[in-house]
């Protein structure tokens, strides 16, 4: 039998958890930071090693993109831990006991499972998840709320939530696979009230809500590629989409589609620009050579909303992979964008940030290993002038983790395999010593039996620890949050498959550490899954 304690590397020359400048062989780190959040009592500049400390039982398929959650979802005082699988909705005490469990018929849930006051007259916290065609709204005590199950167009595969209306509830909004097509335009988003109904306006495009013209193009999204924030100042929450295309779709709360700057060529909405990485092709809308133009394609991407420039107003930010645009040479890295709402660059970002190395990562590699998300994390790592704005941290097609600052510049890049069938879905964050200063949090997966890992970073980019996770490791960015009465923080890993007893996901505890500095501690930043920076 597989033991079950994984085994803890420290990496680097110098003692386990130090803060001093580390060798890893492959990556180039930098100084770790001053710290940029307020430091907890108590709190160290060590950070400890994590330690297994409870296995979640209770199901024999597998997992898939979905992070796991961790609140308290009875309002008892004590959190829950909420574990989405392939067919089934797990929520479990901190002790490893199962509170209750909803199985699905419906298939997989691929996306991270959404916590919130979703039904305010209900007591608790309700939880959300898309399963294939359906969405699932679930009370604290495990029943499904009124008017749900509500279903769309197979497979819904991101799912967020966000008062998108202004009504000062919450609404369920998520992106589809399979395009609709009707009244000549084409929709792939849809969102439903609280009590199953759909909202106003959506879809947007097919029932003329958008304003689109025949210059709005739309496909299908494949991985969480969906952020919810309020990105032209009015204090309510729009929709970001990108898509299975090389362009992306922005609605506010009615439908309407965002317009394009009039820089952009014959194009009159956001859906219409086309982001050829060359700025001047942008605005003309089409390539001089497509052998040789690079243009983005957003299949996989997992978008964030954050003000990168200061200037009070949010900012769109996704991570694309790169291919020429007669697509025939698509194994050309990854591209970072930074976006004004009319679709124009921020001024740093006029050239996006192009990382054009390959090793794996656009394909599925089979088994149901899938491609690696495109998903960037933001958080504020360092606390000095040189790096003004919060940082960009992401995985490339490399094998790297790349920080990439707010004005489009690499900081530093972590070396986290080799292999070509190794990948990782992307990054947490958050303060494991209680120092101020963050960590980066990521597990790897992989087609190969025990060659996946729990990976600790610095803010600098140093390994610091790196844990065997037993199969095929985890498809999902693991969840940082106390899940306990003692007030260290746990690192939640769910696993692909189901190892020997049904053990289905591990909790880490890091001694030492605290909430005080949780600045994107799960997938799609927090439980609304709505890669939002307030």
């Amino acid at each position: 039998m597989r033991s079950r304690v994984g085994l803890v590397l420290c990496l680097g020359l110098v003692a386990c958890g130090s803060s001093e400048s580390k060798l890893v062989l492959g990556s180039h780190p930098v100084s770790a930071p001053a710290p940029s959040c307020s430091a907890a009592a108590g709190g160290s500049a060590v950070v400890a090693a994590p330690s297994l400390s409870v296995e979640l039982s209770g199901a024999a398929d597998e997992g898939w993109l979905g992070s796991p959650a961790v609140a308290d979802l009875d309002g008892d005082g004590t959190p829950e831990i909420v574990v989405a699988r392939s067919d089934r909705l797990l929520v479990f005490h901190a002790d490893g006991s199962t509170l209750w469990r909803a199985d699905v018929d419906d298939g997989r849930t691929w996306a991270s499972p959404v916590v919130a006051d979703i039904v305010p007259s209900s007591p608790g916290l309700e939880v959300a998840i898309a399963a294939r065609a359906a969405v699932h709204l679930y009370t604290a005590s495990g029943r499904e709320a009124p008017g749900f199950p509500v279903t769309w167009r197979d497979e819904l595969r991101a799912l967020a939530a966000g008062d998108i209306d202004g009504n000062g509830e919450l609404e369920l909004v998520a992106v589809t696979t399979r395009d609709l097509d009707a009244n000549g335009q084409t929709d792939i988003l849809i969102a439903w009230k609280n009590d199953g109904g759909v909202v106003p306006g959506f879809p947007p495009n097919t029932t003329g809500h958008s304003g689109c013209d025949d210059a709005c193009y739309v496909h299908g999204g494949f991985d969480q590629t969906l952020a919810l924030g309020d990105v032209d100042g009015d204090r309510i929450v729009d929709v970001f989409a990108p898509q299975d295309n090389a362009y992306m779709s922005l609605h506010d709360g009615t439908g309407r589609a965002f317009d394009a700057s009039p820089i952009f060529r014959n194009r009159t909405k956001f859906q219409g620009v086309r982001f050829l990485l060359d700025y001047a092709l942008a605005q003309q809308g089409y390539s001089d050579n497509e052998d040789v133009d690079l243009q983005a394609h957003f299949t996989n991407s997992a978008p964030a909303i954050a003000d990168l420039d200061g200037d009070g107003r949010h900012d769109l930010i996704v991570l694309g992979s790169v291919q020429n645009t007669s697509q025939d040479d698509r194994d050309r890295g990854v591209v970072l964008f930074a976006l004004h709402d009319d679709g124009t660059r921020l001024d740093d970002w006029v050239v996006p940030y192009h990382e054009p190395n390959f090793l794996s990562g656009l394909w599925d590699l089979g088994d149901n290993i899938v491609a690696a998300t495109n998903q960037v994390s933001v958080a504020d790592l360092f606390a000095d002038e040189d790096h003004p704005g919060p940082e960009l941290i992401f995985a490339g097609f490399d094998g790297r983790i790349h920080c990439v600052d707010a004005r489009a510049r690499e900081i530093w890049n972590y070396e986290y395999t080799t292999r070509d069938d190794v990948l990782t879905g992307g990054v947490a964050i958050a303060d494991l010593s209680g120092d101020g200063a963050a960590e980066i949090v990521f597990s790897s997966y992989s087609t190969a039996e025990d060659q996946s890992h729990l990976f600790v970073l610095d803010g600098g980019g140093h390994g610091l620890f790196k844990v065997a996770l037993p199969g095929r490791g985890s498809m999902a960015v693991p969840t940082v949050a106390n899940v306990d009465a003692d007030p260290a923080l746990e690192i939640v890993v769910p696993l692909k498959d189901t190892e020997d007893g049904g053990v289905l996901a591990q909790v880490y505890e890091v001694p030492g550490s605290s909430d005080n500095c949780l600045p994107w501690p799960t997938g799609r930043a927090n439980l609304h899954r709505n890669g939002y920076i307030p």
